[in-house]
């Protein structure tokens, strides 16, 4: 009896420590599921595991090679050939006939033998080929604008991860201030009930906590689904394969204090703007390109030299005795020179279109210059404007928090109303709010700021 309860003990403790170790596996599992993420880390992972970017990486990899085909046609051309031909019915050539003893004036004859045997190496090397090396320079310049776009791609994508990384954390900064307005309400609404209960509240008050209690409870619904879709999105932005949940460790008062203090005048933005922008640079060299582009089509009309020559071996007989066949050999090195006489007009119709290409990309530099001035100032002033909401919201939010105190004392005294306690709570809830959009607006002004500059990037 006594083993037997031993026994039982002994089986009950197993189980117990089975239990605590699948609870504890399953609760690390559950933590494991969260990756913290910085936003320098989201900026990194990005840098790497970014699809778009990795497409335009592949890109400048392409024009590189591009400018290797182009200037692969200034290098000698070697080529070899070989051929075997039988024929069936000898070669034919036609010949005066007192040539071959007759009397005709002209006679076909039969020459060569029945297998032809041919192979030959030639040499093909542009001595002067204007338009080639213009070229060669027009693909130079197209692996430099490949390089900017990747550097112009690399501050877009690092502007959509800031944006996403600030926006996820402003929604739950008002996820947090919802849940707690949502408590608070909760409460109210029992203390409604009550009152209504004893006779001493109205209906209305009732129906008017519960309406708000519905209200929040949607508002917090819906944030949870923004924030879930949000970061969806973002680990998709930054290359993230792994399905678990993301807990984003930045805070959104982070570098707001320091960023309220860099102001910048249009003029001095213009000039780091125009030193630092990808796609300033970009147009830069678009114009150069379709320069180069202009001057390739231009030495369409000029002459091209060449160095060509050949060396040839060649056999006829009509068995396949191989070893016994002489081959005899020919060889020639010499100059070959095109000029251009005629083509329809087509080379001057280039040369048209080129101008007109160039003319048409210094306009939308132009173009491209007032839209970024235009962008900085409309950044600057919204930014100066943001530093002053952030102060007023920081005043608000005090007033707010005192006045709930002043009323919460009120109504735990009986001298006010729980309309006056909810609608005080309402109050500050939207305060908060609304300080956290002024600090929202700020931190997103700063990230677009520096990208406008052009000193955002991965």
């Amino acid at each position: 009896m006594i083993l037997n309860l031993k026994e039982d003990k002994m089986k009950t403790n197993i189980l117990h420590i089975v239990t605590a170790l699948l609870l504890l596996s399953s609760a690390n599992a559950v933590h494991a599921q969260k990756k913290k993420l910085a936003l320098t880390d989201a900026l990194e992972m990005a840098k790497q595991g970014n699809k778009a970017l990795q497409v335009q990486i592949l890109e400048e990899i392409n024009a590189k090679e591009m400018t290797r085909e182009t200037r692969g046609g200034l290098l000698p051309s070697i080529s070899a050939n070989a051929g075997f031909s039988h024929y069936f019915d000898r070669q034919v050539i036609f010949l005066p006939g007192s040539f071959v003893g007759t009397d005709k004036p002209v006679q076909d004859f039969a020459v060569g033998g029945r297998n032809t045997y041919n192979a030959f190496v030639s040499l093909y090397q542009p001595i002067f080929a204007p338009a080639t090396h213009q070229l060669t320079k027009a693909s130079k310049i197209n692996e430099k604008i490949q390089d900017e776009k990747t550097a112009d791609l690399k501050s877009r994508v690092a502007l959509q991860v800031s944006s996403l990384y600030l926006n996820i954390l402003m929604m739950n900064r008002q996820l947090g201030l919802l849940q707690q307005s949502h408590q608070r309400n909760i409460k109210a609404l029992k203390d409604s009930k009550s009152l209504f209960a004893q006779g001493r509240g109205l209906k209305s008050d009732t129906l008017r906590s519960f309406i708000a209690v519905a209200n929040l409870k949607s508002s917090v619904s819906y944030l949870k689904n923004n924030i879930e879709v949000s970061a969806i999105e973002l680990k998709r932005l930054i290359g993230l394969e792994d399905s678990g949940e993301i807990e984003l460790t930045d805070n959104l008062e982070d570098t707001v204090k320091v960023s309220q203090g860099e102001f910048y005048q249009v003029d001095e933005a213009l000039l780091i703007a125009d030193k630092n922008r990808k796609d300033l640079n970009i147009q830069k060299l678009t114009i150069d390109l379709q320069q180069k582009k202009l001057k390739a089509a231009q030495a369409g009309l000029l002459p091209q030299l060449a160095l060509i020559g050949q060396y040839q071996i060649q056999a006829q007989a009509d068995d396949m005795e191989i070893n016994e066949y002489a081959w005899p050999r020919t060889s020639f090195l010499g100059l070959q020179l095109s000029v251009p006489i005629f083509n329809g007009n087509r080379t001057k119709s280039q040369i048209n279109q080129a101008k007109i290409k160039t003319q048409q990309e210094d306009i939308l530099l132009n173009d491209l210059k007032d839209e970024v001035k235009t962008e900085l100032a409309t950044i600057i002033s919204k930014w100066k404007e943001s530093v002053t909401q952030l102060d007023i919201q920081e005043t608000t939010v005090k007033s707010a928090e005192l006045n709930y105190r002043m009323i919460d004392d009120r109504f735990r005294n009986s001298l006010g109303s729980r309309l006056e306690l909810t609608d005080a709570e309402l109050a500050l809830t939207q305060a908060k709010i609304n300080y956290l959009n002024a600090v929202y607006n700020l931190r997103m002004l700063h990230v677009e700021l520096q990208q406008a500059l052009g000193l955002l990037t991965l």
